[in-house]
């Protein structure tokens, strides 16, 4: 449990505790001394003032997330939780309903280009929050891992402060786009991206790996803004194939369909969150 919800329930304790007090004394206690009237009064109703300010702020510090806090402190600590940090790329042609995709290179599907962040330092989740990889991951470094639900608070904290992680999104790019020679590298030697929203699923009721009983998905959502260069190249691979074995431009239609060209081809089920 962290700190801050230790302060919380003492808080609340406290203020119970003093407005027990109060009720026994306005309702139940019949003889009334000086040390009530003049001390334990003046005490309580000082001490319920300050638990009050200090329940509160707690509550603004936690922000949205203080019930998932609560939640996963007292109710579901020790629950096993997948946990997915990544972010996906918005690109689409100006003034077109085309959103290009590219192909997943492990599940066949077309997607939006994107991936899991990595860790850059030295920072050790495994250590930490007690963190597993999954069986079939190779890379240690990729923010997608196992672990109990009470670190959960903790690891949303830590994503926010943007702290020990990437926070760009040209690595996937790189990988997915220009390895691939979808575009060339000569018109995206680099690329200007806008950070849009973020799109949650904490603590969602899965049991898609072995024992795991909670998701907790959070993607970022980035949109390229492409210079007079970069939509050139994109226009013209628009007009020479709107899908091929590696990319696709589709339809927000054909997004929420999940699928494409007469339901033969699958549209990942997380594209949506870009449109």
């Amino acid at each position: 449990m962290s700190n801050d919800l230790k302060r919380f329930f003492g808080y609340c304790a406290l203020f119970i505790v003093a407005l027990g007090y109060l009720v026994y004394r306005y309702v139940f206690l019949e003889s009334v001394t000086v040390l009530h009237t003049e001390l334990l009064v003046p005490i309580s109703v000082t001490l319920m003032t300050t638990c009050a300010i200090g329940v509160y702020e707690t509550i603004k510090c936690q922000g949205k997330y203080f019930w998932t806090a609560v939640k996963c402190s007292l109710f579901i600590p020790n629950k096993k939780t997948y946990v997915s940090l990544s972010y996906l790329l918005r690109i689409k042609i100006s003034g077109s309903e085309g959103y290009f995709l590219v192909k997943g290179s492990k599940v066949e599907q077309y997607q939006p280009v994107g991936g899991v962040y990595k860790l850059v330092g030295n920072k050790d989740i495994y250590k930490e929050w007690e963190a597993h990889p999954k069986p079939d991951k190779k890379n240690s470094k990729d923010l997608r891992f196992f672990v109990k639900a009470k670190h959960i608070p903790d690891i949303i904290r830590w994503f926010k402060s943007r702290k020990d992680r990437e926070t760009g999104a040209w690595r996937e790019f790189y990988e997915e786009v220009l390895e691939t020679e979808i575009l060339t590298k000569e018109n995206f030697q680099t690329i200007r991206t806008e950070y849009l929203y973020s799109h949650e699923n904490i603590l969602s009721k899965q049991n898609r790996f072995e024992d795991e009983q909670y998701h907790t998905l959070i993607y970022d959502i980035f949109q390229i803004e492409l210079n007079m260069n970069q939509l050139r190249e994109l226009k013209a691979l628009f007009a020479r194939d709107t899908f091929t074995n590696q990319y696709a431009f589709v339809t927000k239609d054909e997004i929420e369909k999940e699928c494409f060209q007469d339901h033969k081809l699958r549209i990942g089920q997380h594209t949506k969150f870009i449109i």
